[in-house]
């Protein structure tokens, strides 16, 4: 069963049943085309509702409420009842129907198929540890935590970026520090850090987003590929705190295919 198209044309019955019922005269529904129209309609969403309840991407309470307002619905059916006692039932039952089924229906579908998505576009990274640690970020987005998958994968882009930094020598990255400071271009004039590292693991404590213009600065990434890494580094500084913020499958799918274009397969961090 196509669910999605499925809820999509309840909607669109339902949308014209209210129509329907606003245009009556009289203050009951007392029309047998109508009232059979309704319980018509409720036997299509039956089906519906048994795979919306068995996949479990909805929530369970928003599919009851559903089912529940239905069946108040079919029961006016039964009898003549007031019009009014129709609409706001009709009205329940389109607008739950449509932002907490459809919408959340069509957003879970998403999620069930990400993994797949996400896992090929890491597949050709040779690094059997990286990849197990992406595995992780990958499994959280197969469990709908968007989130935690957007942290963890920026954990392995950070990794790339100080073991390639780490290559230079730390007197030599101490040296390209000071020469970005002093570099007046448009890109680098507001940088003002003092960087004196004394051991590799003092690198750690650089911000990323220092560390990724000094990747500019050395050009291993061009204006363009900066610019879109900065994005990734802002939508994981966006995930990394409690907030309202959700990015949705699309947005994770957009972000690993930027991280791993722009550095977990890009050769100048190899």
């Amino acid at each position: 069963m196509d669910v999605a198209q499925a809820l999509e044309d309840l909607l669109e019955e339902l949308a014209s049943i209210q129509k329907d019922v606003s245009k009556l005269k009289t203050a009951s529904v007392s029309g047998q085309a109508l009232r059979k129209r309704v319980k018509e309609t409720h036997k299509n969403w039956l089906p519906v509702a048994g795979v919306l309840e068995a996949g479990r991407i909805v929530d369970a309470a928003h599919l009851q409420g559903v089912s529940d307002a239905w069946a108040a619905l079919v029961k006016l059916a039964n009898n003549p009842n007031p019009k009014k006692q129709y609409k706001v039932l009709l009205k329940n039952i389109v607008a739950t129907t449509e932002s907490e089924l459809l919408h959340k229906f069509i957003k879970g579908s998403a999620i069930q198929t990400i993994g797949d998505t996400l896992r090929k576009l890491v597949q050709p990274i040779g690094d059997a540890d990286l990849l197990r640690y992406l595995e992780e970020s990958i499994r959280c987005a197969e469990m709908n935590c968007v989130r935690a998958s957007v942290v963890l994968a920026w954990c392995a882009v950070a990794h790339m970026i100080h073991k390639k930094l780490r290559s230079l020598g730390i007197a030599t990255l101490n040296a390209q520090f000071a020469s970005m400071k002093a570099d007046q271009g448009l890109m680098f004039r507001a940088f003002k850090k003092d960087y004196v590292f004394t051991t590799e693991p003092d690198i750690q404590e650089a911000a990323d987003a220092h560390l990724i213009l000094l990747c500019r600065f050395l050009t291993y990434l061009d204006d363009t590929q900066y610019k879109h890494l900065k994005n990734a580094l802002d939508l994981r500084n966006g995930c990394g705190h409690p907030t309202g913020y959700q990015p949705d499958p699309v947005k994770l799918q957009a972000y690993y295919a930027d991280i791993t274009q722009l550095v977990l397969l890009n050769p100048k961090f190899t």
